[in-house]
């Protein structure tokens, strides 16, 4: 990894947001599958099931991300999927133990569908806007590592946060709600960090831009 890729406008914030959203993704997904089945006593036929409108949403967020691209600056295509992962943590984080899937879990799965893709597409943008024509491979590879780091890394701080909590609490529901609000916080700061310090303007040039050289 080239550390000159770090030099480039905005890279450094886009990575720690896109870290931190994909730390969050991680722990909702986990949690709500963990929530309905531990707690509620779902099959797995059951979560399988409720999972279904997951897949169609991020089959529309994707196409709707791209089709954002060249009408919307990417740093706020980047905020609206922090944003949709903070909304659908603090669904489940706040939900009670028994309650209909209709009520908060469903409408967690439609937000929290559009989160990947939305951050995805649009940090692949912004990092190879931030670098030059040679860096872009790298700088494309690491936003695609930083998917599944962060979703391992997440999960590996929630599960201490849940495990400690459960122990000294006795409950399970809680354990799960405070690793669910971790995660909420980590969207709300990746959130912050995107409207404050991730800027790039609307993509819509072709081509390399004439002042690119090849290197001798």
């Amino acid at each position: 990894m080239p550390p000159s890729i770090f030099r480039g406008k905005s890279f450094k914030a886009l990575t720690v947001v896109v870290l931190f959203i994909y730390m969050a993704v991680g722990i909702t997904l986990w949690y709500m599958v963990a929530w309905q089945q531990l707690i509620r006593g779902w099959s797995v036929l059951n979560v399988a099931v409720g999972w279904i409108p997951y897949g169609l949403g991020a089959s529309c967020a994707v196409i709707l991300a791209a089709w954002l691209i060249p009408r919307l600056e990417a740093q706020w295509i980047l905020a609206i999927g922090c944003l949709t992962s903070l909304t659908a943590t603090i669904l489940l984080a706040t939900m009670p133990e028994q309650q209909s899937y209709w009520a908060q879990v469903f409408p967690s799965t439609v937000f929290g569908s559009f989160c990947p893709d939305f951050v995805y597409v649009a940090a692949q943008v912004i990092a190879s806007s931030s670098v030059g024509k040679k860096e872009q491979g790298p700088a494309a590879s690491l936003i695609g590592t930083l998917n599944l780091y962060g979703n391992s890394l997440g999960l590996g701080f929630a599960g201490t946060i849940e495990t400690n909590i459960a122990k000294s609490h006795a409950g399970e529901a809680l354990g799960f709600r405070s690793a669910l609000w971790f995660g909420a916080g980590l969207s709300a700061i990746a959130l912050l960090m995107d409207l404050t310090m991730v800027r790039m303007e609307k993509e819509d040039k072709e081509g390399w831009e004439s002042n690119e050289t090849e290197l001798e």
